[in-house]
């Protein structure tokens, strides 16, 4: 069973377990709205995502990231492995998260751990992908295309804190659930001097894992892992 066949199905004793103006220098074609796809074949690994992602292209490495976000639920540490290499280590990666410490476990507290170990939770960040429906079971079409659609009130106000002061130009970008509707915010930041882009904030679990189980029904549930 590959990687990705286990997002689908479920969980088993396999699966690894976890825990404006300011922004005049943006490409006007990264704004508004965006339907960026996942290469075919997906990529599984660490190695395939380094060849697919564009990390010239902020738009590449937001759809990227939810993507990565995904194969946590198959795999905690491939999943991890992608999302560190799309995420820039400037602050902590996300509430919650630990590498190493007195426990000596790298991953999440326990609150995420019981997101990525359920079946009620793990279907959660497929909701985010386009062609996910509750009568599919939230079952993506392939390939793999998350909407983006830009944010330029919080692309600005986020540029005003940090351009000038710290020659970091960022672009914000949110999606939706096709769940419940939850939006999540995307922070994308390209230091002065490279061209590489990096998530820097936002889509932690608090936001692509939120708990959105209260509409679903039982003939939904019944879908998510068929």
């Amino acid at each position: 069973m590959g990687l990705l066949d286990q997002v689908f199905s479920t969980v088993s004793n396999t699966v690894s377990q976890a825990a404006g103006a300011l922004s005049s220098g943006l490409n006007s074609a990264w704004m508004g709205e965006q339907h960026m796809s996942i290469g075919e074949p997906a990529p599984e690994s660490i190695d395939a995502l380094r060849a697919a992602v564009d990390v010239r292209d902020p738009r590449s490495v937001a759809a990227y990231w939810v993507y990565s976000t995904m194969l946590l639920t198959a795999d905690y540490d491939i999943g991890m492995s992608m999302l560190k290499y799309l995420f820039a280590d400037l602050e902590p990666f996300g509430r919650g998260f630990t590498e190493g410490g007195n426990t000596g476990k790298a991953g999440f507290d326990s609150f995420f751990n019981e997101r990525l170990r359920s079946d009620d939770y793990r279907w959660l960040p497929r909701t985010y992908f386009e062609g996910s429906t509750a009568a599919n079971g939230f079952h993506p079409s392939r390939p793999f295309t998350v909407h983006l659609h830009y944010n330029p009130t919080n692309t600005d106000a986020i540029n005003q804190q940090s351009l000038q002061q710290l020659g970091r130009l960022n672009i914000v970008y949110w999606v939706k659930s096709s769940a419940a509707g939850n939006q999540v915010n995307i922070t994308l930041s390209r230091f002065d001097g490279s061209d590489r882009w990096y998530v820097t904030s936002g889509a932690s679990y608090g936001g692509i894992f939120y708990d959105q189980r209260a509409g679903l029904t039982a003939d939904a549930k019944a879908k998510l892992y068929s």
